[in-house]
């Protein structure tokens, strides 16, 4: 594929990142010498990330603070509910914090955490852990390309366009 000398949509983007919280503490990172690989301008990374890193190139770094509009949303308390405890799987022993992967319409998966274990249900909240959060994001381009005609239908069938 060919290279791409600035980040712009449909280019393949790989960034190694550390993502700290607004205490400082790292909430997450690129894992070891592996850098995170997505489409961008197609969401496969929070909002606020993307519009920072357009136009750069291999080797710029960005570090940018994200309001919660521009990172992973604010903190929608519509996204709490209770259900019964017999919906969750039987090997499931719920606790208060305990994150799942619970099945969605058409079979999509969101990620849930139980806010509140009762006897015959759970609380659960359905927003991202990071919701609601400012956030750090320091940023190194490790790599960019063109994307592949695949990639891109991928990224239009499954609505995630990490590569």
């Amino acid at each position: 594929m060919d290279a791409v000398a600035k980040i712009s949509k449909d280019s393949v983007v790989s960034i190694e990142y550390t993502l700290t919280d607004e205490a400082g503490v790292v909430v997450g990172r690129s894992p070891g010498n592996d850098p995170l690989s997505y489409v961008h301008g197609r969401g496969g990374v929070v909002p606020g990330l993307e519009r920072e890193l357009t136009g750069k190139s291999v080797g710029d770094q960005v570090s940018v603070t994200l309001e919660p509009k521009d990172g992973y949303g604010v903190y929608d308390d519509t996204l709490t509910f209770e259900m019964p405890r017999a919906r969750l799987p039987a090997t499931v022993q719920p606790q208060k914090g305990m994150a799942l992967v619970m099945n969605g319409a058409g079979g999509r998966q969101f990620p849930v955490v139980i806010l509140e274990v009762k006897p015959e249900s759970v609380v659960i909240d359905r927003n991202h852990p990071f919701a609601g959060k400012t956030l750090r994001f320091d940023v190194r381009v490790k790599g960019l390309r063109e994307a592949r005609p695949e990639e891109l239908n991928d990224c239009c069938s499954s609505g995630t366009c990490s590569v």
